[in-house]
């Protein structure tokens, strides 16, 4: 496994974890990958950032200036408008189950047994219906086709993987960890973000991808 890959992955705003790229996080991992992903990234203006000892790997402004924070504003409004209730959907979900709220890498979702549970609970029907406006689903679609697309849309910001496409097995990555400080962050700034302002001392408190551990 070449640098090279690794690299590519960091630089395509992927987030390099151990369920989703295994080989190229072992390599992250390791101390002189971890020093050439570091100098090849200063080069550029940006930095190495792992989500605590064992999470993912990602890239992150060196320097958080005036354009990265229009960036960092843009995403965490979209993360507002489109992640937040899958995620919450996900969550009560689990709650039905009886397991912990929090999504955790390397949690299985599978979509028959979610589509069976929603069939079966009144409140996760009705939650997946409300969400209906969120992701342009017609009001003919079945529950089926709506659930479907929320994991396409977790699948394709690189919350989940796929690992069987005949079944639509899941498997939820190590991004998830960025996305659970993100909404943090944004429920400590509510009233700054609904005036679609960020504050200027954004430096000073830190959005969440500077609270994660520094390789």
């Amino acid at each position: 496994m070449r640098l090279e890959t690794a690299l590519k992955q960091l630089a395509a705003g992927e987030f390099v974890c151990s369920v989703r790229f295994p080989d190229e996080f072992a390599l992250l991992s390791s101390e002189e990958g971890r020093q050439k992903a570091e100098q090849w990234l200063s080069a550029i203006g940006y930095r190495l950032v792992q989500l605590g000892e064992e999470g993912a790997f990602f890239m992150a402004y060196a320097i958080l200036d005036v354009d990265a924070k229009s960036k960092v504003r843009e995403e965490l409004k979209t993360l507002r408008d489109r992640l937040t209730p899958a995620v919450m959907f996900l969550e009560t979900l689990r709650q039905a189950q009886y397991r912990a709220a929090q999504l955790q890498p390397g949690d299985e979702v599978i979509h028959s047994e979610v589509l069976e549970r929603v069939r079966t609970n009144a409140l996760l029907d009705r939650r997946i219906a409300e969400m209906k406006d969120v992701y342009g689903s017609r009001a003919t679609e079945s529950t089926s086709d709506r659930l479907t697309k929320i994991l396409d849309l977790l699948e394709q910001d690189g919350y989940l993987t796929l690992t069987s496409s005949s079944f639509k097995v899941y498997r939820v990555t190590g991004k998830i960890s960025y996305l659970y400080q993100l909404l943090a962050f944004m429920a400590e700034n509510l009233p700054e973000m609904a005036d679609g302002e960020m504050s200027d001392q954004m430096d000073e408190r830190q959005i969440p991808l500077d609270e994660a551990s520094e390789s």
